[in-house]
């Protein structure tokens, strides 16, 4: 088996990007990369050729991807479905191939080729479908295709698809909402704790003040009572130091 070397010009999935080198079968360089222009023989001659040509590869490169990106937005936005004729065990008569959805693009002005979609094998059965669309190496997408005998069978297929989802969501939902009661009811039991301490706090507060108070008007009492005590003993004190010196000058003159 013969492998040569080569320099690739474009993207290409599963072999690489713009200027990588990269080794693959001759007959394959031979016979689709190099006559495709997708690659060059990596020779010295090729790598001078590639380094002029390279910012306008990248450049053009650049503007596929943003082509491709576009191309996406629009797809995404299609509901894509197929009216075939089956047998009543839903078997097509015929199939759904790249090709077809190709054509389906095609005709809505949308350049799909039929290289660009990816699905394991021909699709023979109604139902819905997931395919891959692969615009660039970097591009791409997944779409659900919806192949029904008629349109009400679509709409059928479709919301029997969309069920499982749809109760995967609305439990979602369920479960937010009660996080978010719960959350609720932490907050307003976070805040009623508050209200209480805060309130037993005034009233500790309050006690602490009114013991105080009384602790003041007590000290203020017990100071009057000893002032008072104290003035009478000294009055009783003079009234005996008087007395005194009237009994001592009395016994002088006698």
């Amino acid at each position: 088996m013969d492998i040569v070397e080569v320099i690739l010009l474009e993207s290409l999935n599963k072999l690489g990007g713009i200027g990588d080198l990269v080794t693959v079968k001759d007959g394959y360089a031979r016979n689709y990369l190099i006559p495709q222009k997708k690659a060059l023989r990596a020779n010295d001659e090729n790598k001078e050729y590639f380094s002029k040509i390279k910012k306008d590869l990248v450049e053009k490169n650049q503007k596929i991807i943003d082509d491709a990106k576009l191309t996406v937005q629009k797809i995404s936005k299609l509901e894509v479905i197929f009216i075939r004729n089956a047998s009543d065990n839903g078997q097509l008569y015929g199939s759904v191939s790249p090709k077809d959805v190709s054509n389906y693009f095609n005709e809505k002005k949308i350049s799909i080729k039929p290289s660009n979609v990816n699905f394991h094998d021909a699709i023979k059965k109604i139902g819905i479908y997931e395919i891959n669309i692969r615009l660039h190496p970097e591009v791409g997408c997944n779409l659900k295709i919806n192949i029904a005998t008629s349109e009400e069978n679509a709409k059928v297929q479709k919301d029997e698809f969309e069920k499982p989802k749809k109760k995967a969501e609305d439990s979602k939902s369920a479960k937010v909402e009660v996080e978010q009661n719960e959350s609720i009811d932490s907050l307003k039991n976070n805040e009623q704790k508050s209200k209480t301490t805060s309130a037993k706090d005034n009233v500790e507060s309050d006690t602490k003040k009114e013991t105080k108070s009384s602790d003041l008007t007590t000290d203020k009492k017990d100071t009057s009572e000893s002032k008072f005590k104290n003035d009478s003993e000294s009055k009783l004190e003079e009234q005996n130091k008087s007395e005194k010196k009237k009994e001592t000058k009395k016994k002088e003159q006698e």
